[in-house]
């Protein structure tokens, strides 16, 4: 169907990015001076907030703490880097590390979610212009956007307590 392929994309668009930036997070402790000095300033030609020299100061001391501490980092992500450096009390040590982290773990997540509810709402609005009312639209719409919570519902509850009320009997 139209609308579950809509949905895979998205979370194959999030799920890609997810790996992207993990592999990029992994791969800071594993490249050459060099190439961290090329990933570093291209990383802070975009992002404002980070200095560039500074970063460059603090990833080989978040590979020296991370040595000392003896932890195997293989398939950490950048929340595992943000945990690691929180519990160990590096933050005031490594602040500009901290805030590239930030960013890995927010800027995916939120742009893929953004991209898959939107398109939620545009593949029903396409679907149910014609016969629709605006009302309708809008709670079928919130529908789609809070699929999750709405796996969560036991519709056989619903039903049951829906009949025990003899809702036909019922004004609304």
């Amino acid at each position: 169907m139209v609308g579950e392929m809509a949905s895979d994309a998205g979370l194959t668009l999030k799920e890609e990015l997810q790996k992207d930036v993990s592999y990029k997070t992994n791969a800071l402790l594993l490249v050459t001076t060099e190439e961290l000095k090329l990933a570093t300033s291209k990383f802070t030609d975009f992002y404002d907030e980070v200095s560039e020299t500074e970063l460059l100061l603090e990833i080989p001391r978040l590979r020296k703490h991370l040595k000392a501490a003896n932890v195997t980092v293989t398939d950490w992500v950048s929340l595992d880097f943000l945990k690691f450096i929180v519990e160990w009390d590096f933050t005031e040590s490594l602040p500009n590390l901290m805030i590239a982290l930030k960013l890995f773990t927010t800027v995916c997540v939120s742009v893929a979610s953004c991209e898959r509810s939107f398109s939620k709402l545009k593949l029903i609005k396409n679907y149910l212009r014609a016969t629709m009312t605006r009302s309708r639209l809008s709670n079928l719409g919130i529908l789609a956007i809070e699929h999750e919570a709405i796996q969560n519902i036991n519709f056989d509850e619903v039903i049951a307590e829906f009949a025990a009320v003899k809702a036909r009997k019922k004004k609304f």
